[in-house]
């Protein structure tokens, strides 16, 4: 494959990135098919081998295509943790002290969490084998590396599976970026349940850690949008002995020196970052326990949470009246949802119980912060950067095309998004790593063979919050009622821009390094205070515009209505548009054409048909045509799914008004994309339902023009009825022009 074939294969990839439930068919699949064929082109290059990307350059040759290859110069498969028996044999081990259970692919890269915690326990001492993607229908495949000598560690991967397999609308995804191939049904949905139990199958009453962003999000009673239920502990249902949440790296080592000293999981209760289940909770009110961690909070039991038995639960979109009546346990939700997410703060956060049945859910509070002394040490650990050679024939994997050459400078995230749900998995507190550290990496990113002087993203969570710093977070922990960024950034914290504009200058000057890119995206009502920047907002926003956009930046203004904004918990329009107005003047500088990629949400809580058909004006006003659209799922542990289930906010206790029915929930995904002609029969119905017909028509106002939305199957999740093929076209026309003969002169035989 040539490299104009490849680069348009990029191309089409990163332009579908973000449409999660597209509502297009032919845009998932292209997708899929762009993902794989490039994976499989970077793949082919990688295990090829050949010159590193500096020497390249210092001997003239910067064309992929004329490197000379060299077999020697490829990663070593003992370079990689042991993913089979004769690896294990090849290193002389006889047994694995940990064999981690993965979902994902192994990629050994510190974008990775199975790759991180396996080279954490590599670095403490102990001998760790990855099982990546067995066959979850097979025990035996649970048994490749054998029994660990002190515990299975499991994890879904970087995604909660349910959410890598279905859309917003339910629909099987037709692709997995973190499978080989880009290709789907590697992993089981509920992957943390799935595995435990068949090592069960396997293995009997061996030791199970379970962890990761799917474990940590269900360690309590959680609402699951795909069951559309209330399901309890992942602890329960997974049978594990341990749950650790958050990232992982102290815990997992505290734990590993524990069971090495022969102690076992079912006694370990005072290891902070950790859940288990205890029948008895009468240690956590001993002085000696509650001098360490705190008095317990007691949260909701789980069958309070449930309908009671015999009745059908109400549906809540049946019940979004002024009134907003809904059933006690869905209040009880919001409430329980409230005292959970209350303590979980490393510094002020306190012992939680959650009682299911006769047994108790028990977490103690985070992990204590990290320092940056720590950060360093494992982001320093020998990731080659790479896929597992395994993977060379079946494509590569797709996710790692967009981090292969991205550095992560800190952790934690100070805004509140409700539907985000970083901020309970890394916490509100930033934690940076040092400005050393991260050049080093951009030192070794530099000479990989496939390099060609272009980071692709230095940035976390929010890019523009490395080095920030609040004195309240770290001696108090973060406010319990007070937003960090919310109406305005607090004047407690410190935005270092000077730090962070001096690490990317240092990254810039790497030699090789041509361009040094910020693609995760940053918090632009942040750069737009200046008496909270110091006056150096406007600096931080020429740099971008300068030196690290690619012609796109991303940025996040969610929506149009205050109202739903404030459900969100995100700033108001005006400042993006007061943001936008100074970057596009800051690349007119610079002598650059560049844009804003925005980024908005549909059908979120709070967000009415009538709030969706204001923003669809806006655009139409702005001659605006989204591309990065993305209707609300809503996942476990966040301020927002608790909404949705429950119909108050857990924080305030107001009604609010969610669009739960797919009907609405694909309408207003419509609304935000009116221009594209598949979705105006969609688009007539909400106007027309919503007493907006002055919409419709040949006027410059209009968003579509008058015509036939009974084509249109509104329960179809996909398309109007009669366009495209496959199981989502659930309508067909009749072809007029089928079985018939073409017209014209009769030919004879010949």
């Amino acid at each position: 494959m040539n490299e104009a074939h490849a680069a348009d294969a990029l191309d089409r990839y990163l332009k579908t990135q973000g449409r999660f439930g597209s509502a297009n068919e032919a845009d998932l699949k292209a997708k899929a098919a762009a993902a794989q064929e490039y994976a499989a082109k970077l793949a082919a290059e990688y295990y090829a081998g050949g010159e590193s990307g500096i020497e390249r350059r210092e001997s003239g040759v910067d064309n992929q295509d004329s490197r000379h290859p060299t077999p020697d110069s490829r990663p070593q498969r003992s370079a990689f943790l042991p993913v089979s028996r004769a690896d294990m044999d090849a290193r002389g081990w006889d047994q694995c002290d940990f064999v981690l259970v993965t979902g994902d692919a192994y990629v050994d890269h510190p974008s990775f969490a199975n790759a991180v915690i396996g080279r954490v326990l590599e670095w403490a001492g102990f001998r760790v084998g990855i099982l990546s993607q067995p066959d979850y229908t097979n025990p035996e495949a649970f048994k490749a590396l054998g029994m660990p000598r002190l515990a299975f560690l499991v994890s879904a991967g970087n995604l909660d599976s349910n959410l890598n397999a279905y859309t917003a609308h339910k629909l099987p995804r037709s692709d997995d970026p973190y499978s080989p191939g880009g290709k789907p049904g590697k992993r089981p949905v509920r992957a943390t349940i799935v595995y435990c139990n068949m090592i069960r199958r396997a293995f009997g009453k061996a030791p199970i850690i379970v962890g990761g962003i799917e474990a940590s999000q269900r360690r309590f009673s959680h609402y699951d949008y795909w069951d559309d239920k209330v399901r309890r502990s992942v602890l329960l249902d997974s049978n594990a002995d341990m749950l650790v949440f958050g990232m992982g790296e102290t815990q997992i080592v505290e734990l590993a020196h524990r069971l090495n000293r022969g102690e076992q999981l079912r006694d370990i209760t005072d290891v902070r970052g950790t859940a288990y289940i205890k029948k008895d909770t009468g240690y956590l009110e001993t002085p000696e326990f509650s001098d360490r961690f705190g008095k317990p909070v007691y949260t909701l039991d789980h069958e309070t949470l449930l309908p009671p038995k015999g009745e059908s639960p109400e549906r809540v979109q049946e019940l979004q009246g002024e009134s907003g009546q809904v059933g006690e346990y869905r209040r009880n939700y919001a409430v329980a949802f409230k005292t959970i997410f209350d303590q979980q703060d490393p510094v002020r956060g306190r012992p939680l119980v959650q009682r299911t049945g006769k047994l108790n859910v028990i977490q103690l509070p985070p992990a204590r912060l990290q320092s940056e002394e720590e950060l360093d040490r494992w982001y320093d650990l020998p990731y080659t950067r790479l896929p597992h050679p395994d993977y060379e024939t079946q494509g590569g994997v797709p996710a790692w095309l967009t981090t292969q050459h991205s550095i992560i400078t800190h952790r934690g995230c100070m805004g509140s998004c409700t539907f985000c749900a970083i901020w309970m998995h890394q916490g509100r507190t930033i934690q940076s790593r040092s400005a050393d550290s991260i050049v080093k990496e951009a030192e070794s990113i530099s000479g990989m063979p496939s390099f060609k002087g272009h980071i692709s993203d230095v940035g976390g969570p929010t890019a523009n919050m490395y080095g920030n710093y609040c004195s309240v977070q770290q001696t108090l922990g973060a406010c319990k009622d007070r937003d960090c960024l919310l109406p305005d950034p607090c004047p407690a914290l410190r935005q270092h821009i000077d730090k962070q504009l001096d690490m990317l200058k240092r990254v810039r000057a790497v030699p090789g390094v041509k361009k040094a890119f910020i693609a995760s995206g940053i918090r632009h009502d942040m750069l737009i205070d200046d008496k909270n920047t110091k006056g150096l907002g406007d600096s931080y926003i020429e740099n971008l515009a300068a030196h690290h956009t690619s012609g796109h930046l991303k940025v996040a203004p969610e929506h149009l209505s205050n109202d739903v904004l404030a459900r969100m918990r995100k700033p108001g329009l005006h400042k993006y548009e007061e943001f936008k107005k100074r970057f596009i003047e800051a690349s007119r500088k610079v002598g650059k054409e560049q844009y804003l990629v925005a980024y908005f949400v549909s059908s979120h809580p709070g967000c009415t048909m009538d709030e969706q058909i204001r923003l669809a004006e806006y655009f139409k006003k702005n001659n605006w045509s989204p591309e990065q659209v993305q209707d609300f799922i809503p996942t476990p542990m966040t301020p927002a799914t608790a909404m949705f289930y429950s119909g108050h906010d857990p924080e305030t206790g107001e009604f609010v008004y969610t669009p739960t029915t797919m009907r609405e929930k694909r309408r207003q995904r419509a609304l935000m994309q009116f221009k594209r002609p598949e979705f105006h029969g969609r688009v007539r119905k909400a106007l027309r339902e919503a007493g907006r017909k002055d919409l419709i028509g040949h006027h410059s106002d209009a968003l579509v023009k008058p015509g036939n939305e009974e084509d249109w199957d509104d329960d179809n999740p996909a398309r109007p009825a009669g366009i495209g093929s496959g199981p989502a076209t659930t309508r067909k026309r009749n072809n007029p022009y089928r079985g018939r003969k073409p017209r014209g002169k009769k030919r004879g035989k010949r």
